[in-house]
């Protein structure tokens, strides 16, 4: 199985969950699936198999690329154009445009920021007018271009070599329109491992990603219990104006 020394997403959970100073609510995934061992030291070899039953691994990663049309080639296509996003602090005014139209482009094709917004609010989305939804599609789109949600960007992976295992992926329902593709993420010099896993939805021929799973904590939940316990106290006004107040404030910082 090939090893990638490229990241996407370390760091991405926590840093995508956005501070609405309420405590981080973490709740395991109940599609949580993991490769087999094989027994032998060795990664298995790519495979398909004939059953086609929601939940089944039905791809394992053994090449240099997955499947065209597969939920791990987007993962690993997103990867790709991530590779000319750059990092440090002296970076020309060029250089941070480019990096700005990297992560739009990121977000607004691979991610569909729609269905996770609508996950995120739950039983409040159906509430809101086509105006207010696209209104907080907008704003969430905003605080996620500025919000620092690739790996390259954090201080506590600047310089560091890390390594990306595609680990397989799996079909939640028997038509094959929802997914999990699954990854191990290594840092060596911090001894670290975490599993990060896309859930994404088929659109046409393109897998569109709508929540991401860290050691078994979805985006998607923890959005869900941030956005609902401020809709409940306080309304959903409240909610967009903090995070109004808080696109302000990443201005101002930046």
């Amino acid at each position: 199985m090939k090893v990638h020394k490229r990241s996407l997403a370390y760091g991405i959970f926590l840093l995508l969950c956005l501070s609405f100073n309420l405590p981080l609510y973490s709740k395991t995934d109940s599609t949580v699936g993991r490769t087999p061992s094989t027994g032998s030291g060795q990664a298995p070899s790519t495979s398909s198999s004939a059953n086609t039953n929601a939940g089944e691994v039905v791809v394992r990663q053994g090449s240099a690329d997955a499947p065209l049309g597969s939920p791990t080639r987007a993962i690993q296509d997103l990867e790709t154009k991530m590779d000319n996003y750059k990092t440090g602090t002296h970076l020309s005014a060029e250089e941070r445009a480019k990096n700005a139209q990297l992560k739009r482009e990121a977000l607004n094709g691979t991610f569909d920021l729609r269905e996770l917004c609508r996950l995120a609010l739950d039983k409040h989305w159906a509430s809101l007018s086509a105006a207010e939804q696209d209104h907080f599609v907008n704003l969430m789109t905003q605080l996620l271009e500025k919000k620092g949600i690739l790996s390259k960007e954090q201080s506590q992976t600047q310089g560091k070599k890390f390594f990306i295992k595609y680990t397989g992926d799996i079909y939640l329902d028997a038509t094959k329109t929802k997914a999990r593709s699954r990854t191990q993420i290594t840092v060596p010099k911090e001894d670290v491992e975490i599993s990060i896993d896309y859930k994404l939805l088929k659109k046409g021929n393109e897998w569109k990603i709508f929540d991401v799973v860290v050691d078994d904590a979805s985006l998607v939940d923890n959005y869900k219990y941030q956005f609902n316990s401020i809709i409940t106290k306080h309304g959903y006004p409240e909610l967009v104006s903090r995070m109004k107040k808080k696109l302000v404030d990443m201005d101002s910082k930046s």
